[in-house]
């Protein structure tokens, strides 16, 4: 069936939004809401109404139902529909198409320039119109150096940085013609931004060298900062943490010179990344966070300011300091939500991580499969990672064949996928086959396995204390408690109380007490699944010691948040032990 209204049209069979014929990226769930809401327009639709037409059988929460809506009237604002999905308070969203002040549709410009019109259109953060724009000024005659340039980053705002390859490659020539090496400089390294950001390491270094010979050791303190910042990121790539930070103090310093508020954050997040990553911590977050404030307080454009924001939820996510990720990352999906057409696939990354850290497992494990293809095509470095994370989320929800492919995945693209890879062995009755995973991980000498090396060392220590490897867990939780300033977070001290319990022979009324420990550090961090699964542990421990009423308080509260997060696994290990424990007492 077909709908058209105002300049769009939608197909549901086809499953195509166009506006004046021309079709509309959007995601599958924005165009179901968009569809259902234009087949029941000018009623108001309830939200429970809708989350079931949009998320059958799986338990979401109304965020996902408010971001849905806020996409799909993002995709209707580029044709003057941005107000056509009302939100009814506390009840559901109509779409009023009956409302007089959509029936006046203003066109998006007088002017017959197309360069004009991509210009007003990039201000404005159209991102999709301005690089029609620029597709028809480019049909029609030359393109100078600059609008090249703004050419490339508005394709980047769309989430398209590859086809912003050719066009960078234009404006670095352009510029040299019209002797302006300083401006050459930074589309050369950017040039070296995308290609390393897709997987293309010796490419990105060709265009670095290209950029230090265009630059020959002058140019502005910006052009110099910029360039300094991406040579860090190359150094870091090949496992070289200290030339890492060395260039982005360097960077930094030369960003101070500058009043480019948007570089100063740039430097100084990848600073204080570098920091993290050679095990100073306070010095690290100190220097993100003043990153972030920057960034959110000084406006600053869209691109840097993701590479800000993502620079500091990787690092959150890398060290397992989830508290401080869940502190970001609504400023962060705000600031997506605000700036792109199209999410980069690393935004959703993030995300997904940090949903599932939160707790709303299905919801997480959506996200990141519809992150996986922009991944695969625009950030490939990131494709390992991205299966990791979804083999994490469900090995959670119990899917174990699923969370063994994307594992498998993971290793097959060149990433790492511990430590959840050895966790579900563990589980399945291979703790050698664990412990072998974690150890290979753990000699691991690039940047990934450097940054990560707390949290394989504790559950290394983990597994090796519940399968009886008493000296080999002892030895791992020593460096991990050695190394206490580097690895202050809460899921790390939470999994050491949780070893140091399993150290302890059956009944120890200490191994009780570390496990309320542990499950309070999991609960402060907000990380409901690990929170739940420790309460599992503390139910047994209560039944085997005939506290009956404290395992069924634990059961209950285990089975309650199991529901809300959608973890089949545990609502029915919830389930069988409340089964065992009835039948025990009876």
């Amino acid at each position: 069936m077909k709908h058209a209204f105002g300049r769009f049209a939608l197909d549901e069979d086809n499953r195509l939004l166009t506006l004046d014929g021309r079709p509309q990226q959007v995601q599958p769930r924005v165009f179901e809401l968009l569809a259902y809401l234009v087949k029941n327009a000018g009623r108001v639709i309830p939200k429970d109404e809708l989350m079931d037409v949009l998320w059958p059988n799986v338990i979401v929460t109304e965020s996902s139902l408010q971001r849905a809506a806020s996409l799909a009237r993002r995709a209707l604002a580029v044709g003057g529909l941005g107000n056509a999905v009302r939100n009814i308070a506390r009840y559901g969203y109509r779409f009023a198409i009956d409302d007089p002040d959509l029936g006046a549709l203003k066109p998006v410009s007088g002017a017959t320039d197309a360069l004009a019109v991509a210009h007003e259109a990039a201000l404005k953060r159209d991102w999709e119109e301005a690089a029609r724009q620029f597709d028809e000024a480019s049909e029609a005659g030359e393109i100078g150096a600059d609008d090249l340039e703004l050419w490339a980053y508005v394709l980047e705002c769309c989430g398209r940085p590859v086809p912003a390859i050719p066009i960078l490659i234009r404006a670095v020539e352009a510029h040299l013609a019209a002797g302006q090496p300083d401006r050459a400089s930074r589309p050369a390294v950017t040039l070296a931004k995308v290609e390393l950001e897709r997987a293309a390491p010796a490419a990105a270094q060709g265009w670095i060298e290209r950029a230090e010979s265009i630059l020959a050791g002058g140019g502005t303190a910006s052009a110099r900062a910029y360039l300094l910042w991406m040579k860090s990121r190359l150094a870091t790539f090949g496992g070289r943490s200290e030339d890492a930070l060395s260039l982005a103090g360097e960077a930094a310093k030369l960003a101070e010179e500058t009043e480019d508020n948007g570089l100063r954050a740039l430097t100084l997040a990848y600073k204080g990344f570098y920091h993290m990553s050679l095990g100073q911590m306070g010095e690290g977050t100190r220097l993100q966070n003043h990153a972030a404030a920057i960034a959110l307080s000084s406006r600053v454009d869209p691109i840097t300011g993701s590479l800000v924001y993502c620079n500091i939820l990787w690092s959150c996510r890398t060290f397992a300091d989830w508290e401080r990720a869940l502190q970001w990352s609504d400023g962060f999906e705000s600031w997506c939500d605000a700036s792109f057409t199209e999410h980069p696939g690393s935004c959703d990354l993030h995300r997904a991580e940090i949903l599932g850290a939160r707790g709303t497992l299905t919801e997480a494990f959506d996200k990141i499969t519809e992150a996986l293809p922009r991944l695969a095509e625009e950030e490939a470095w990131s494709l390992g990672d991205g299966y990791r994370v979804r083999g994490d989320l469900a090995a959670m929800m119990g899917d174990y064949e699923t969370a063994e492919a994307d594992y498998a995945m993971a290793y097959a693209v060149g990433w790492d996928a511990e430590p959840g890879n050895a966790v579900l062995l563990f589980e399945q009755g291979k703790p050698e086959a664990a412990l072998a995973a974690l150890e290979r991980a753990m000699a691991g000498k690039t940047w990934w396995h450097q940054q990560r090396r707390g949290i394989l060392l504790v559950n290394a220590a983990r597994i090796a204390a519940l399968a009886g490897e008493t000296e080999r867990a002892r030895a791992w939780l020593a460096e991990v408690e050695a190394g206490e300033e580097r690895w202050p977070q809460p899921a790390i001290r939470a999994l050491i109380a949780e070893t140091r319990a399993a150290l302890l022979p059956p009944g120890d009324p200490d191994a009780l007490q570390l496990r309320l420990n542990a499950r309070q550090l999991w609960s402060s961090a907000r990380l409901d699944y690990h929170a739940t699964r420790v309460r599992l542990e503390l139910a047994r421990a209560y039944a085997e010691a005939g506290d009956t009423a404290g395992a069924q308080a634990e059961i209950g509260a285990a089975e309650w948040t199991a529901r809300r997060i959608g973890s089949a696994r545990l609502l029915e290990a919830a389930r069988a032990l409340r089964k065992r424990l009835t039948a025990r007492a009876a």
